[in-house]
């Protein structure tokens, strides 16, 4: 199950081969499928079968979804973009769990994709906060709520809290460097692997420095007004006195 096993410790980069990640649902090594109905992103090179992508709203990690009943239409999109990134992404291995590999760890969500998800799923009902621990096995395969059904919007504060929130340590929220479940996505990920060394224990937080560059500009715009002013004023020394 997606929202109820994908967890654990670490958030490594690590160096992308021809395998797939190790779960169940997911081929050996990524190719080719071009039936992709639900999850087309991936129709280039897929770790999922089309067969998988036929069953995407039944498969088991879609019983998270709707423990307190159908979600809307524009919540359920945003639960299917991200049941197709851990079906069918190729890149997910970077992000598994050694001890469990079908589970992902720090996986780094954009703070726009974030505020979508908030945004698409605020009016719909949820019962526990994190689904990893919330929710109470009742057998083998389902999970049950243990708590009353409320808002997204009353459970979680924003995207932020959502994405860190509702599935344990899977997710973190970046505002660079991040993943926003499009076609964009392929350049973070390359982004990370150059920026990896080849060390599996490198940190993928890399520094949001095309953010940091435009603050610096700002800053340096800042401080040349401040200076004309200051001269008009005849406090400062931007310009020559003619006195």
């Amino acid at each position: 199950m997606l929202w109820i096993a994908v967890v654990l410790l670490c958030g490594t980069v690590k160096q992308l081969d021809a395998n797939c990640q190790a779960a169940g649902s997911h081929k050996a090594s990524p190719s080719p499928e071009p039936n992709l109905h639900d999850c087309p992103l991936y129709s280039k090179n897929a770790c999922c079968s089309a067969d998988t992508d036929d069953k995407m709203s039944t498969l088991p990690d879609s019983a998270s979804w709707n423990r307190c009943g159908i979600l809307s239409t524009k919540c359920e999109q945003v639960f299917k973009q991200l049941s197709c990134f851990y079906h069918c992404s190729p890149d997910t291995k970077i992000w598994a769990s050694p001890g469990l590999p079908n589970h992902l760890v720090n996986v780094p969500l954009c703070h726009s994709f974030c505020d979508q998800w908030y945004k698409a799923c605020k009016n719909d009902l949820t019962c526990t906060k994190n689904w990893n621990s919330g929710l109470k096995p009742s057998n083998a395969t389902e999970a049950n709520c243990s708590s009353e059904c409320i808002p997204y919007s009353k459970m979680y504060k924003n995207g932020k809290d959502l994405c860190e929130s509702s599935v344990g340590d899977t997710f973190t929220v970046r505002s660079c460097n991040c993943l926003s479940m499009d076609k964009g996505d392929a350049r973070v990920v390359t982004t990370l692997v150059q920026n990896d060394s080849t060390k599996l224990d490198a940190d993928i937080k890399l520094p949001c420095r095309e953010k940091r560059s435009i603050i610096n500009k700002l800053r340096r715009s800042m401080h040349k007004r401040s200076l004309f002013v200051e001269d008009i004023d005849g406090s400062g020394s931007g310009f020559p006195s003619t006195e």
